[in-house]
């Protein structure tokens, strides 16, 4: 398609800015709105292809529903002539895989903030009931500011209770694969997850986590083998982080995080240099291991009671049928006789031997997230049980909310303490920050549990340190998850001295007030060559951005007098007085 080309009697092309196997973006002017957008403009090829065209229109259809600064916004699906085109966003920016290809490694704190970002777009998706299933890097931009956007919601598809596969026609990048999405087999949010898991491993480590000749040895690898160590392969990876990408990257997906928001609030626990504790979840494991803490004592007081102690040894996986049933069959044969033995004791005599039951009380648990509360809870002698997790205006996400039972009560070792755990304050209404001094705003962000960041630019009509304006913008809706971007004036923009400076040392100053120099006249004077003596606009007037000075330049010689009425200087130059800002 040419530049110039009007689609919609209203989309100018402006360039190619990228190619697909299903359609090419273009970069284009709206001409109504007088905005870039980027158009994707689906194959001709495809037009007759009613799986590729229903595909193309799924995602406009998955993606349109969905607004959130991490997420590229869709504003229109059309069709004209021969052309099937989505309008998005246009973002300004790189992939994220063109920057890690350039950089080779991404520090981890820079790292973290990402995963964060995509993480948080990831949660507004999956709670509308939409995976990706295809999360990398090619698929995630990068602006200017540092904000990421996810893109590429072709093959998203909403959640349902029925079985998802990907069937023979497998979809997405085979190194970003879920070992799920590998075999063909059930899908759901958990399958970003993993993708997300090994993002953030080639971002520490500049390497992928699996490597094959074939896209079938790729995607047998993330099944059966688990990826070398990322601390190993950069020992700047904090274990902590090497921890989370194990928890993410985990073979089965019941042993991954059960939410992306649970993976954000352990991201943040790594950013801030916290520890996380899951040691028991490595990479591609397939059981779980309870954690032993050296040194963990019950907490409370403890009680005594009679009791008959028994152990139930752990079963073990066994290839053959034959032998599955052997060992039921064993099992059975070997619980008849305990049973018998249990039922002769307790119908003799008092029983020759006794054994302690200890009982541990029951901490507070409330306002502590799930790996704290397992430190609590008699190391690992009680069992902490989510139960089930739900939104909450007063407990930090990844926070307990209640539990069952209560603080204070007597239990059994192995007894099971439920919880309900907070998803945050859920989305509420972006509150319109304009105007607000910059204290107020941030202890009103604090109350919310957002983050945010503050750019202090230049205005005229805004007061020092109010909000000029804001990220996201008023009536937009958010969560705990959302990350505010507030822009807080630093006062009017404002011409400063440039007399007695070079007309180098002038543009200097220029430059951070936006400003430039604009025509040099020079004329006699007794200072040096080449020193401003007059500007166009006085110091302290206020300007716009990108004003341009006019400056006159003493050509080295002449009187040094101020020039009277009559000398005409050359219009517009503001001449300085004998001896400003020089000797």
């Amino acid at each position: 398609m040419m530049n110039g080309t009007l689609i919609g009697n209203r989309y100018e092309i402006v360039e190619t800015i990228g190619k697909g196997g299903m359609a090419i973006v273009y970069k284009a002017k709206c001409q109504v709105l007088n905005r870039y957008v980027a158009l994707k403009v689906l194959r001709p090829e495809f037009r007759e292809d009613k799986e590729f065209l229903n595909r193309f229109k799924a995602e406009a259809q998955s993606a349109g529903s969905l607004s959130h600064p991490n997420i590229v916004s869709i504003f229109d699906v059309c069709q004209e002539n021969d052309l099937d085109y989505i309008v998005m966003e246009y973002v300004e920016g790189v992939t994220l895989k063109q920057y890690v290809d350039a950089k080779g490694t991404i520090p981890w704190r820079e790292a973290v903030d990402y995963a964060a970002q995509i993480c948080a777009g990831l949660d507004h998706a999956h709670k509308k009931g939409i995976i990706h299933k295809d999360i990398k890097p090619h698929n995630i931009l990068i602006t200017r500011e540092g904000t990421l956007k996810i893109t590429d919601f072709g093959i998203a598809k909403v959640m349902s209770s029925s079985t998802i596969t990907t069937g023979n026609a497998t979809m997405g990048s085979v190194h970003y694969f879920s070992p799920e999405q590998a075999r063909g087999g059930f899908l759901d949010y958990k399958t970003d997850i993993y993708s997300l898991g090994v993002v953030l491993y080639e971002m520490v480590t500049g390497k992928l986590p699996f490597e094959g000749d074939t896209a079938i040895a790729i995607a047998m690898q993330h099944i059966e083998k688990a990826p070398a160590s990322p601390c190993t392969l950069n020992p700047e990876v904090p274990k902590a982080l090497e921890q989370v990408i194990g928890r993410a990257m985990c073979k089965e997906q019941n042993l991954r995080y059960d939410s992306v928001m649970q993976m954000m609030v352990d991201l943040k626990k790594v950013y801030t240099g916290n520890t996380v504790d899951y040691s028991n979840l490595a990479s591609g494991a397939t059981t779980v291991t309870p954690i032993i803490r050296k040194g963990a004592q019950p907490v409370g007081r403890q009680k005594t009671a009679t009791a008959v102690a028994t152990k139930k040894a752990p079963a073990k996986k066994r290839k053959d049928v034959w032998s599955i049933i052997g060992g039921i069959a064993a099992g059975l044969a070997l619980v008849g006789i305990l049973f018998a033995v249990g039922y002769f004791i307790t119908a003799g005599n008092k029983p020759e031997t006794t054994q302690t039951s200890v009982e541990y009380e029951v901490p507070n648990l409330t306002n502590k997230t799930v790996q704290e509360a397992e430190v609590l809870v008699a190391g690992g002698q009680l069992k902490i049980i989510v139960e089930k997790e739900e939104n909450s205006e007063t407990v930090a996400a990844g926070k307990i909310i209640s539990q069952s039972p209560a603080e204070g009560r007597m239990l059994k070792e192995g007894s099971e303490i439920r919880v309900v755990v907070s998803l945050g304050a859920g989305e509420f209404l972006m509150p319109n920050l304009l105007n607000s001094t910059k204290a107020d705003v941030e202890e009103l962000l604090k109350s919310k549990n957002l983050q945010y960041a503050i750019v202090e630019e230049f205005s005229n009509t805004i007061a020092k340190d109010c909000v000029t304006r804001q990220t996201p913008v008023a009536g937009t809706y958010i969560d705990t998850a959302t990350s505010v971007t507030l822009y807080v004036s630093k006062g009017p923009r404002e011409v400063p001295n440039l007399i007695g400076l070079t007309v180098e040392q002038a543009k200097q100053k220029l430059l951070p007030v936006n400003m430039t120099i604009g025509k040099t006249v020079e004329a006699s004077s007794t200072k040096q060559k080449g020193i401003i003596i007059g500007q166009s606009i006085p110091a302290g007037v206020r300007v716009a951005e990108q004003t341009s000075i006019d400056v006159r330049v003493s050509s080295g010689s002449g009187s040094s007098q101020t020039p009277t009425p009559s000398s005409s200087p050359t219009p517009g130059i503001v001449i300085g007085p004998p001896n400003a800002g020089g000797n």
